[in-house]
This record gives structure tokens, C-alpha cells and sequence, in this order.
């Protein structure tokens, strides 16, 4: 008996919203096939899933979720016939077709369309097949080149194409080309570019715009949902006083990346002396304030650092003081400054950059000098990963469970829906399938996750030398790398370096006994073939202390083997 998935798909949203479109007609033709031929052929096969892309394009796979789910279950074997309406509800390119056709021929799997009936084992059978994807192929390409012709067209005479119409301006109901004035918010606009020449910061300007309850542009969607009219940012302030399209002129681009501007058929709502004051303006500030600090100071332990109290990565910033420039790891600026119900409340605002690459790199050398420090830790993540590891294989079958009920359900619906009188609308049942669809695939994610966390702590036996041997490599490439150039060698060791009032928590990747099957470009073991474990540190101490939850004294330190300390998770 054949295992079955059908797969249908429309290229648009309107067409997925039509009640009895598209995606329905597909839906009850497939299944009538399914019938008829276990009507002719008893037990001829059994429907097991259906996959639904709402709204999307053949020209890739990338795109469509479902597409790649019904090729993931041809791989388990879940599936080995695939059905749809026709050739190119499954592919509009020549060169995913080929992939898709040699995954069904290396799983023995098989797909029927119900237009091109093709006989697929024979040689002129796939012939046919292949000419056809690719007629489908240069249909689609002709239509892409067709758009974009009309589109270029289009701009060039000036007409807005769509997207997201600028703050100040209405589409026009009696042609959708050209934009008309929205004179509430044209006077924001104006207000805005008066605000920044005379406030002259972005920032300072976003404060009085929200002191005065200035907001951004408010719309309603194509699916009938509210967008904007929120505070501005010091990004949609920059974006705003920067688009000229408030000076009546419409932007035009080429193939080769070059841009020009020709007049628009909407009319300007800031002068152009107004316009040019404001960009000289814009462009001081960007000198002044904003020059390439990341050529002066390169920020070495980028996207490792986070704050411990909220989660957040602290990014590399730099602020002038009295004699001379700082630099930092700092949260994230806020969007809204006067609402202090999301200001940051963490403790720690900002860890001086300098400061903390000392820490961490005195940190690891602390570890050399003390070997005893290194079979403290190894001992700490062993005895994490043996305790662990019960309760994540009781959660991986409670998935399992869950997983095969859900199955069930969904088979026993699909079922009740092949039995249904004709006139009997299905729209009900096909939500349910679809709900239960995606909470399986959400049950699936997270077996995968427990699997992959059960290889974890099953896992090899840390190489004690093998550790000291990248600590010491790490160090001296760092001794002889400029500062610029010291970010690959730090998240070559480095997992993450979090932040905390008193102190630092540094994981890093440790190399295992068993021979490894990548290596990294400068010869030392890829991380992803390696655990991470965990060192926590008190924030300014030469050698640093372990700690953790229900902490246990050993000599000087303490250790212990409660969450967090030890990162049993892997790169």
C-alpha cells in the first residue's frame, strides 16, 4: 500500500483566501483521485499528510515550508507518493526539480500529477517530465522580466509601484499611481525637518516629538490589521528627513545598482533649501558625532557578550568623556527614551571594553597556571551531563507520544473528510488539520532538540591536554594578532561571556579524546565538534572563583553542579 502526501500551493494570498478557490479545487480533486483509485485498486494507498503553501512562489524551495517538511517526510520514509494537480504546483525550476527528482529516486519514492500523466520509469517518460519543468521555468522567467519591465516603466514616469506610502501622503483613490497630500500629516513632516534644524540631533529631536505626541504614519494593512502610528525612532526620524520623495521626486534603480531621481507625479511638501539644510546637517552630525569608531576600536568580543539579568547582547559602543574617548559593551539603545516602563533596569548598563577583554584574557591564563582549576570544571560538566540525562529521555518519549497521537487525529479527520457528502463544506476540518499540522512539527522541533541535547550529555570525555593545548594556542595568537583582527580567535574558544553585578560567567568550547572530523583553519578543532562548558568568574579578581546553585566549598573555591554553571550544549 502506497503511503501518500498530497501537496497544493497558490502563488498568492487572494488566492489562498478565496473560499471556494483554488486551494479547495485542488484539495477535493486529489482526494477524489485517492478514492477512485482504492476504488479500481483495493488497498492502492492511504492518505498520510496533506502539505498546504499558502501564497507562495515555485521559482525555489526555500520559500515554501511545506514543501520542505513533505521532502523531510519522503526522507523518514513517511511518505513515498506524492500527488498534486500539476508539474508546476511542485517546481518552477529546472534545477530544484532535478534535486527533488534525485531525493524521490534515492528514497524510492514516486510523484503523479493529475494534468501530465507521465510514465516516469520509462526514458521518454522522464524526457517529458523534464521539458516540461522546463517550459514552466521560462514561463516563469518571462513573467518576472514582464513585471519588472512594467515596474521600471512605471518609475520612470514617475508613479509609486506600491509598498509603504511615506508619512504626509494618501494613495490617490482615483489612481493608484500617484500619491496626494495628507495635510494633518504634511504638517508633522514640515514640523519634523524644522524641529531637527533647530534641535540639531536626532535624538533630541525624537524627544520632542514624543513630548508633543507626534507619531508615525498609521495604516491598515491588506489583511485589515493597524500598522504604525507609534513613537519615532532615531532610525524612522533618519529615514524620514532623508527621503526624498518630500521633495516630489521618485527614485529610480538599475540592474547595476545606481540609483537616480526624476520628478515625481505627487507634490513636494518640503522646500528644497529647507531639504538641503537638513542633509549638510545630518552629514556634521555623522562626522562629529558617529565617525568609524570600529576602525579605532574594533570591539574583539562582538556578539559574545550578553547581560545577565535581561539576556540582551551588549553591543560595542563609545561615548566622548572629558579628556578622551571611551569605549564600552553596552544594551541596546532604547527606542522610546521617556518610557521608563521599558528603560533597562539591569544593574549593569555598561562593562568598559578594555577592562573586560583584560578579564577574560586573564581569566584563561589563570587556567594554565592552575591545572587543578581545569579538573575542577571537566568534573563539574560530567557530573551535570550524567544527572541530566534521565530526565531528557523522559521528556523525548513524552514528545514521541504526543507526536504519534497527533498523527493519529490528523489521519482520522482527513479520513472523516473523504467520507463527507459533497455539499458538506470541509472548511472546518481543514483548520483543525492545519493547527494539528503545525503543532506536530513544533513536537518534532523539540524531540530533535532533546535528541541532539541526549548526544550532548551521552557525550565524549573532555581532553583535559587537549583544552590546556587551545587555552595556550588561543593566548599567543592573541599576544600576536592586532586588536582588529582578534575576534575569530576569541570565538574560536568562546561561547559567551555574560554579565553580572558581581560577576562574569565565560563558556568555552573544550575539545573531546575521541578523533575529531573538523578542524579549524588555524589547526585547532572546529567548535562544532566540541562541548561547551562553563567558567564563572568574579568580576575583577586575578584568578576567579567557581560558583553555582546549592554550591559545595572546595578549599578556596566553589563549585557545584546545578543549572547554570555548566553549558552541556553544543556548537
Amino acid at each position: 500500500m502506497k503511503r501518500i502526501g498530497i501537496y497544493l500551493r497558490v502563488s498568492t494570498e487572494e488566492q489562498a483566501r478565496i473560499q471556494d478557490g483554488s486551494l479547495v479545487s485542488q484539495r477535493n480533486r486529489l482526494l477524489e483521485y485517492i478514492e477512485f483509485q482504492n476504488k479500481r485498486e483495493p488497498n492502492w494507498g492511504t492518505l498520510v499528510d496533506i502539505y498546504c503553501d499558502e501564497g507562495k512562489s515555485a521559482k525555489n524551495m526555500n520559500g515554501r515550508p511545506e514543501f520542505l517538511r513533505l521532502l523531510n517526510d519522503v526522507k523518514l520514509g513517511r511518505i513515498d507518493l506524492i500527488i498534486a494537480t500539476e508539474l508546476s504546483r511542485l517546481n518552477r525550476s529546472i534545477k530544484d526539480f532535478c534535486e527533488v527528482w534525485d531525493l524521490l529516486k534515492h528514497h524510492k519514492a514516486s510523484f503523479v500529477t493529475l494534468r501530465e500523466n507521465f510514465d516516469t520509469t520509462t526514458a521518454s517518460g522522464e524526457m517529458m517530465v523534464f521539458n516540461l519543468i522546463n517550459y514552466a521555468q521560462y514561463e516563469r522567467m518571462q513573467t518576472s522580466e514582464r513585471i519588472a519591465a512594467n515596474w521600471l516603466s512605471r518609475s520612470k514616469r514617475g508613479l509609486f509601484n506600491g509598498g509603504t506610502i511615506p508619512l504626509g501622503y494618501d494613495r490617490n483613490p482615483k489612481n493608484k499611481g500617484e500619491l496626494v497630500i495628507n495635510k494633518e500629516e504634511a504638517c508633522i513632516v514640515q514640523k519634523v525637518f524644522n524641529l531637527f534644524l533647530e534641535k540639531e540631533s536626532l535624538r533630541k529631536t525624537q524627544v520632542a516629538l514624543i513630548e508633543a505626541g507626534a507619531f508615525n504614519k498609521k495604516f491598515t494593512n491588506k489583511n485589515g490589521i493597524e500598522k504604525g502610528g507609534k513613537v519615532f525612532s532615531v532610525d524612522t526620524l533618519n529615514s524620514l528627513l532623508t527621503n526624498k520623495a518630500y521633495l516630489g521626486l521618485r527614485e529610480v534603480k538599475h540592474k547595476d545598482g545606481s540609483a537616480e531621481f526624476i520628478k515625481a507625479v505627487w507634490p513636494a511638501i518640503v522646500s528644497e533649501e529647507i531639504f538641503n539644510k537638513v542633509q549638510e546637517r545630518l552629514s556634521k552630525n555623522k562626522n562629529r558625532y558617529k565617525p568609524e569608531t570600529w576602525k579605532k576600536y574594533p570591539f574583539p568580543l562582538t556578539e559574545l557578550v550578553q547581560c545577565g539579568e535581561c539576556g540582551k547582547s551588549l553591543g560595542g559602543k563609545s561615548g566622548t568623556g572629558r579628556i578622551e574617548k571611551h569605549f564600552y559593551y553596552g544594551h541596546p539603545q532604547l527606542k522610546n527614551p521617556l518610557a521608563k516602563d521599558h528603560a533597562h533596569q539591569c544593574q549593569v548598563k555598561n562593562v568598559r571594553a578594555p577592562r573586560l577583554e583584560e578579564i577574560v584574557t586573564r581569566s584563561l591564563r589563570a587556567l594554565l597556571n592552575d591545572p587543578s582549576l581545569i579538573s575542577k570544571w571537566i568534573e563539574i560538566y560530567q557530573s551535570k551531563t550524567t544527572s541530566e540525562l534521565p530526565e531528557v529521555q523522559m521528556q523525548a518519549k513524552k514528545l514521541e507520544l504526543e507526536i504519534q497521537t497527533t498523527s493519529k487525529r490528523i489521519t482520522n479527520l482527513v479520513q472523516r473528510i473523504a467520507e463527507l457528502p459533497t455539499e458538506v463544506p470541509a472548511e472546518a476540518f481543514y483548520e483543525q488539520i492545519k493547527q494539528m499540522t503545525q503543532r506536530m512539527n513544533e513536537l518534532k522541533l523539540a524531540k530533535e532538540n532533546l535528541k541532539t541535547k541526549e548526544m550532548d550529555l551521552r557525550g565524549q570525555e573532555v581532553d583535559q591536554d587537549g583544552l590546556k593545548a587551545k587555552i595556550e594556542n588561543v593566548l599567543k595568537n592573541l599576544e600576536k594578532a592586532p586588536k582588529e583582527k582578534q575576534r575569530p580567535i576569541f570565538t574560536n574558544l568562546v561561547k559567551f561571556i555574560e554579565i553580572h553585578p558581581t560577576k562574569i560567567k565565560m563558556g568555552i568550547y573544550a575539545p573531546t579524546k575521541e578523533p575529531l572530523k573538523a578542524t579549524g583553519t588555524d589547526g585547532n578543532p572546529s567548535p562544532r565538534s566540541e562541548n561547551s562548558i562553563l567558567r564563572e568568574n568574579n568580576e575583577g579578581a586575578a584568578v576567579l572563583p567557581f560558583s553555582s546553585k546549592n554550591p559545595t566549598r572546595v578549599g578556596s573555591s566553589t563549585v557545584g553542579n546545578g543549572a547554570p554553571p555548566i553549558n552541556i550544549d553544543t556548537i
